[in-house]
């Protein structure tokens, strides 16, 4: 048992192995996994969003898996607090808590709170989606990119929606997004060490490993759970890698090849992004797959 409570984290890309490599550290410490993963929180979600299997569940004690259904409105800001005082009570019993997932956004909700944001003046919302319906993102980012060269350190300039809220705040707040998203944000863990951790594959292994697993899915069942979830395809969790490609297929747009061609090339780009996050937002040390045991070894706790 560490001496002072700290708190893992067990980041980074997609396919990387954190499940694996989590369940193993928490087992060594005598702990509990507090997940923080997006999509791994809806009870209808199973295959495409590769939640643990019933066998890594009863190895370790999860918190955070399945527990949504999938029409509830849910998002990083709830997840924090829902889990956040579970996380501390972890802390507080057994001296240490491992969180996994690759959702960046939902680690800094649980650590440090939501941005305290204002409301936008709606009719500045409106003039700005108004000019996103008659001449797409382009013409809104390269705004956004004129009021803040630095945009894309804040939002992902690939994600609509982010863009326009960014364009929104900087337009009303007359700030850089440095300024506005960049505030100094409440600690709620300021006595427990932290240890950011991912499972480092070289890039070519990694993008092998999400090749591989993608065909694992469809083996285990991966377009007949996304056909069940079709008839609610509009719903916000279900706008996610792995069913927006088969959407596409089951209504004609596409072939099943093609469909899953494009799951594993966007499970690629997501993972780039993922490795990009934890390395400008947080200070992870990453450690080979190789080096994964010695590390959990240090922790190990005596029987």
């Amino acid at each position: 048992m560490t001496s002072q409570p700290t708190l893992f984290i067990v980041g980074g890309p997609t396919a990387s192995g954190k499940t694996a490599a989590a369940i193993s550290l928490a087992q060594a410490l005598n702990t509990d996994i507090v997940n923080m993963d997006s999509r791994q929180v809806y009870e209808e979600l199973n295959i495409a969003v590769a939640k643990p299997s019933e066998e890594e569940l009863r190895a370790v004690k999860h918190h955070g898996i399945g527990h949504v259904p999938i029409k509830y409105h849910y998002n990083a800001g709830t997840h924090a607090e829902i889990f956040r005082d579970i996380t501390q009570q972890l802390l507080q019993e057994k001296g240490s808590a491992v969180l996994c997932g690759g959702t960046g956004l939902y680690i800094e909700a649980l650590l440090y709170g939501m941005d305290d944001l204002p409301e936008v003046d709606p009719d500045l919302r409106s003039e700005i989606l108004d000019q996103y319906v008659a001449k797409g993102i382009e013409p809104l980012l390269g705004m956004l990119l004129q009021l803040d060269h630095e945009a894309g350190r804040f939002v992902r300039l690939d994600n609509p929606q982010r863009v326009m809220r960014a364009l929104e705040l900087c337009i009303q707040l007359r700030k850089p997004l440095r300024e506005i998203y960049g505030q100094e944000k409440a600690n709620h863990f300021e006595s427990v060490a932290i240890q950011f951790l991912g499972i480092d594959h070289p890039r070519e292994i990694l993008y092998e490993r999400i090749n591989q697993r993608v065909d694992a899915m469809v083996e285990a069942g991966l377009v007949d759970e996304a056909l069940g979830l079709y008839p609610l395809r509009k719903l916000k969790a279900l706008q996610t890698v792995g069913y927006t490609e088969l959407f596409e297929h089951f209504q004609g747009d596409i072939s099943l090849e093609m469909a899953l061609d494009k799951i594993k090339q966007h499970t690629r780009n997501y993972a780039k992004r993922q490795i990009t996050y934890f390395n400008n937002r947080f200070s992870t040390t990453w450690i080979s797959p190789d080096g994964w045991a010695e590390f959990v070894r240090k922790f190990a706790t005596s029987s």
